[in-house]
């Protein structure tokens, strides 16, 4: 789906790093929180973040990711990867309610996406501050491990 020739200067790190983690079929892991406040809850968080996403708006999202995501994924790698991914899965329709899972002192969000060719699923871990720690964009059914 990538090429080599298709990474290219400042963004080549950084899209390396989030092209690695991009597997369809067992999902895209991009990473980081965003910015948000204790008092954001997961379900809000992610529900912000694939509104976001799908809107376009990729430098608020990574706003929010912790400080280790934004070292890894800026806003162009991040649109690169939902590019990515709706070419494998067509365009993006909608989304479903989320879904949480507690993991440690983090939270997992799962929400069902309706895209045009075949349903996916959007993951965020979401640490207590709000910010994101990981980002996954992915096939159906993935379980939390």
């Amino acid at each position: 789906m990538w090429r080599g020739e298709q990474f290219k200067h400042q963004g080549r790190n950084a899209l390396a790093a989030a092209m690695t983690a991009l597997t369809i079929g067992t999902g895209v892991a991009l990473g980081a929180a965003p910015a948000a406040t204790a008092a954001d809850a997961p379900d809000q968080v992610a529900m912000t973040t694939i509104d976001d996403i799908a809107a376009g708006n990729y430098a608020a999202v990574t706003a929010r990711f912790d400080p280790e995501l934004q070292k890894r994924l800026s806003p162009k790698a991040l649109q690169q990867v939902w590019d990515g991914y709706q070419r494998t899965f067509g365009a993006y329709q909608s989304h479903g309610d989320p879904e949480d899972t507690p993991r440690g002192d983090l939270t997992v969000v799962n929400i069902p996406l309706q895209m045009d060719r075949k349903p996916g699923q959007f993951r965020v871990k979401v640490h207590p501050n709000g910010t994101i720690e990981a980002v996954y964009f992915l096939r159906e059914g993935v379980p939390v491990p």
